[in-house]
């Protein structure tokens, strides 16, 4: 007999899952080192309508513990006109420079919108790093970052970034 939605519901919060802040999955707090799993639950990493972080695994799906949102930018550079990030989950997204939106929380929480709606990447603290001489205060008080020839941005504060319009591949239950 199947598991009740009950049961399911049990099964998959008690997975044993998380997510560290640089984007990495660990079961029980330890990380998960076969890399074919590894590559595997990475590219499984979404996010539920109500914000929780999830692993789909074909159409299986298990709740991850995540510090926040679960997708985690590892790097962000410059292609041609476009910007580039390459993300926790295996994939780099394409963006047009004047559809990146790049907003700080606090001092330390760089995050920038996804092209899929409603959606939002972290940086990791390779990244962040990365963009360090980048960043520039203007005359107002506002925060630039400076990224080959493109000036992206950089809003303040607690409100959330807008979706974008770009299509990225779905995946459902």
């Amino acid at each position: 007999m199947p598991p009740t939605s009950q049961q399911l519901e049990l099964i998959r919060r008690a997975s044993g899952l998380t997510l560290d802040a640089e984007g990495e999955l660990q079961h029980e707090g330890d990380p998960i080192l076969h890399p074919g799993l590894h590559a595997l639950f990475q590219s499984g990493l979404d996010v539920l309508p109500t914000g929780e972080a999830i692993v789909r695994v074909g159409d299986q799906w298990a709740y991850v513990l995540s510090p926040g949102s679960p997708f985690v930018v590892q790097r962000l550079w410059v292609d041609g006109a476009q910007v580039a990030l390459d993300l926790n989950t295996g994939e780099t997204v394409h963006m047009p420079a004047e559809c990146v939106q790049l907003r700080l929380r606090g001092e330390h929480e760089l995050t920038v919108a996804l092209p899929q709606p409603g959606r939002i990447a972290r940086f990791g603290r390779r990244a962040w790093h990365g963009l360090a001489d980048g960043f520039d205060m203007a005359e107002d008080g506002g925060v630039w970052l400076h990224l080959g020839p493109h000036r992206l941005l950089v809003q303040r504060g607690e409100a959330q970034i807008q979706s974008l319009a770009l299509p990225l591949p779905r995946h459902d239950d």
